[in-house]
């Protein structure tokens, strides 16, 4: 009877009219506790009270958004939504996970590996991958050989290694992986830093010990949920294979995207969370506009597949960036490609720069002449000449798109 009457409370915290509203909210926003799923009025608590610690919100401004949450009349981020109000967000090194979007210039082997702790706290990533970015990587030197070693899950509970553990004997280098998201974080981030460490001739053997990660179905008692590591095995394969594919050369744009859906793969089946990624190319990078074209293919059979040296690109949006205004015939020929393949998203960076920078140009006239200095390449000299007193990092701040798209469809995937 007690359990009759608690599932009728929970029913009508949503109204009638939203059938899916149970299902999506126990499947998505709904944290197990000591005593059971949280109710709606749960969250609601934990979450404003997590809203008015972060905020220092006074008594009124609390109770009118729990009012507001509560009649689901406004709500905070999906993000906040879930890890508002926990233990695990007020640890620094998780500040992150609040955060629905982020973006990232790919310039180093650190970014990669941010993006991808970035996406295990649940973030969307936004990787940005024109020349002037990724040029800054550096040449692939190294083969990798990857030998797989320990069964997931083998290790005692009590003797497991929390963070990663890498051990170089000549050419030889030993990877015990580590059972937490930074240990996952740093034995992929350590892969690709071998692919063009300096300290080896040219050949590298490695081997990964994944036998400290526990197996499926073990809890995450932070960020909640259970662990599903089925695709982690793969994406060292994966990874290397990319690598050991530009050896003399940069990376490419496509072959960094890849290096970065091959982690969101490894990350979405592990039940983390959903696909949510932006990957922003220059618009005259031809290989970047089309690497999703012809995505499926048929065999000789008539059997359709997807080409399966690029099925991880279908873990984000693509789009390609404009630093001059896109003329008609380029937003035609963008959307013409959208209608055929869903992608081919367009972003006039200097008009995304603006919005993001709306205090500092609140006229229309000050709007159009920033714009006009930004196609001329000048928006920095511009920035400085109206506000000499801009901070360099603050300058370098406002001139970066932190994934804003107005000329696209951002984040389409959410």
């Amino acid at each position: 009877m007690v359990r009759e009457l608690e599932r009728e409370r929970q029913k009508r915290d949503f109204p009638e009219t939203a059938p899916a509203a149970n299902p999506v909210f126990f499947r998505t926003y709904s944290r197990r506790t000591q005593t059971g799923r949280e109710t709606w009025e749960e969250v609601c608590d934990r979450t404003t009270q997590g809203l008015a610690k972060l905020g220092k919100l006074s008594e009124r401004e609390v109770t009118l958004l729990h009012r507001m949450m509560s009649q689901i009349k406004s709500l905070p981020s999906g993000r906040w939504m879930w890890v508002g109000g926990t233990e695990w967000i007020e640890r620094k090194e998780n500040f992150s996970g609040a955060y629905n979007c982020t973006s990232t210039n790919a310039v180093d082997w650190r970014a990669f590996g941010l993006m991808m702790d970035l996406a295990m706290m649940g973030c969307g990533t936004g990787a940005v991958l024109e020349p002037k970015y990724i040029n800054q990587l550096p040449l692939i030197r190294n083969q990798l050989t990857i030998t797989l070693q320990g069964e997931i899950g083998s290790t005692p509970v009590q003797e497991r290694r929390e963070q990663t553990d890498v051990k170089m004997e000549g050419s030889q280098v030993t990877i015990h992986v580590g059972d937490s998201r930074q240990g996952w974080v740093q034995s992929y981030q350590t892969l690709l830093e071998l692919a063009t460490d300096e300290q080896f001739s040219g050949e590298v053997n490695v081997l990964i010990n994944l036998s400290d990660v526990r197996a499926v179905g073990e809890r995450l008692k932070g960020f909640g949920g259970v662990a599903n590591p089925v695709k982690l095995p793969e994406l060292y394969q994966r990874c290397a294979s990319i690598l050991n594919k530009a050896i003399g050369r940069q990376l490419n744009s496509v072959e960094c995207c890849l290096l970065i859906d091959e982690a969101a793969v490894t990350i979405v089946a592990g039940n983390i969370r959903r696909s949510a990624g932006m990957r922003q190319f220059d618009a005259n990078d031809q290989s970047g506009a089309n690497a999703k074209t012809n995505l499926w293919q048929q065999d000789e059979n008539g059997n359709w597949r997807i080409d399966p040296e690029r099925d991880a690109l279908r873990m984000a949006n693509h789009s390609r960036v404009y630093h001059h205004k896109p003329t008609l015939e380029e937003c035609i020929e963008a959307v013409r490609k959208q209608y055929y393949s869903g992608e081919g998203a367009i972003q006039w960076a200097g008009e995304a720069v603006a919005r993001a920078n709306c205090d500092l140009l609140p006229t229309q006239e000050l709007r159009k002449d920033f714009l006009k200095s930004y196609e001329q390449g000048t928006a920095k000299q511009w920035l400085q000449e109206q506000y000499p007193d801009l901070a360099p990092d603050e300058l370098e701040h406002r001139l970066a798109r932190v994934g804003l798209n107005p000329c696209g469809n951002e984040f389409a995937s959410r």
